[in-house]
């Protein structure tokens, strides 16, 4: 079962051009050595911080926390924190509601992802409004649920419920319309608590390097 490792931070001030180069030619190739997989890179256009998100995948839990205890990924994190703050991390495992695969590098995509508690004893209602009403929806505003996960260990709303689209347009002009509105307030006002969103940007640290190796096979 794959599971995704999700970071936060912030980069310190004045240190952007230190910490680019750390990022790109010691954490990024240290994690995929580790068998930390990135998927994604993103920086938080509209929401709360931290403003980077930086996203992983690992076949199983337990191979993730051998890895974050070794040495190596112990050395990679302290040099991390030479550069970033408000630090903080969270593992997601599926939620069962979508099918399971491999989540793969996309490329040039945004995210629109929502976090929420479901009400006690409305567990069952919250299940079959996402597949019946919410999927439905999401998909004929073109910015379709391409991810469930269940928060395993960190702390925060304990669903992540992520949407994928191709521009920030796209997703203003989804969240403009009645039928957007009307899934958002019975989300909201029957089967969840502490709701919140982000839309995230892609950085291109993840995607330009993995379009590079892939353009590069064909030679």
């Amino acid at each position: 079962m794959a599971i995704l490792f999700v970071q936060y931070w912030d980069v310190i001030p004045g240190k952007f051009d230190e910490y680019s180069s750390f990022i790109l030619n010691t954490y990024n190739p240290g994690l995929e050595d580790l068998g930390i997989r990135l998927v994604g890179g993103y920086y938080v256009a509209v929401g709360e911080g931290p403003r980077i998100v930086a996203v992983a995948t690992v076949d199983e839990a337990d191979n993730l926390r051998r890895t974050i205890s070794s040495r190596e990924y112990l050395e990679l994190a302290s040099g991390l924190s030479e550069f970033v703050w408000k630090y903080n991390n969270r593992v997601y495992v599926p939620a069962g509601r979508m099918e399971e695969g491999p989540y793969r590098i996309q490329t040039g995509v945004w995210k629109f992802n929502h976090y929420y508690n479901v009400l006690s004893g409305r567990e069952k209602e919250h299940a079959d409004f996402v597949i019946e009403e919410c999927m439905p929806a999401m998909e004929e505003l073109k910015i379709p649920v391409t991810g469930a996960w269940r928060l395993a260990i960190g702390s925060g709303p304990r669903i992540l419920a992520e949407c994928t689209c191709r521009s920030l347009a796209a997703i203003a002009e989804a969240i403009e319309k009645p039928l957007f509105r009307k899934i958002a307030n019975t989300l909201k006002d029957k089967y969840a608590t502490d709701y919140s969103n982000r839309i995230l940007a892609p950085t291109g640290r993840i995607e330009v390097p993995y379009l590079l190796g892939e353009m590069m096979k064909k030679f």
